[in-house]
């Protein structure tokens, strides 16, 4: 280097003016980068929570609409409501009596309730009210099935309170 050019950047250096803007510029950068980290971190944990909610609802409603279908429950058939075959002494998965349908009593678990039960026979449709609770977050289930010897739809509503 020349003589000049050793003295500007000697009396660059002595006030500090070099290092401070690269510093600034610097940490500004990383700054800026922490903050885009963080607001997607932020954005993709709630992201994370909420879809566990609603797996959660539809975990339940298809274990509801699976208990109905599957078994034979007196108490309460909303659990199940398959006919019994006494000859063979077994339930008749997805053959289903509207008669226990219609007897189904409300269930709640841990916040989340089935709401109603719709069933579609060719073209006729009922709807069995379960529950009047209100609420805004519900998802419905549908399943194949036959009721009284007659291909049917079922529909089971189930809501978070």
């Amino acid at each position: 280097m020349t003589e000049q050019t050793t003295q500007n950047l000697g009396h660059i250096l002595q006030k500090g003016q070099i290092f401070g803007i690269d510093s600034m510029i610097s940490f500004t950068i990383m700054l800026f980068c922490v903050l885009v980290f963080a607001t997607t971190l932020s954005n993709e944990s709630q992201n994370t929570s909420q879809n566990l909610l609603d797996y959660e609802l539809e975990e339940k409603a298809l274990l509801i609409t699976d208990s109905l279908v599957k078994n034979h429950d007196e108490n309460n058939p909303l659990l199940g409501s398959c006919i019994i075959d006494t000859d063979k002494k077994r339930v008749l998965t997805n053959i289903l009596d509207i008669e226990l349908i219609r007897k189904s009593k409300p269930i709640n678990l841990n916040g989340i309730f089935a709401k109603q039960i719709t069933v579609n026979t060719q073209g006729k449709i009922e709807t069995i009210k379960l529950d009047e609770k209100n609420s805004n977050e519900c998802i419905a289930v549908k399943r194949f099935a036959m009721v009284n010897n007659q291909k049917s739809i079922l529909e089971m509503m189930v809501c978070r309170t």
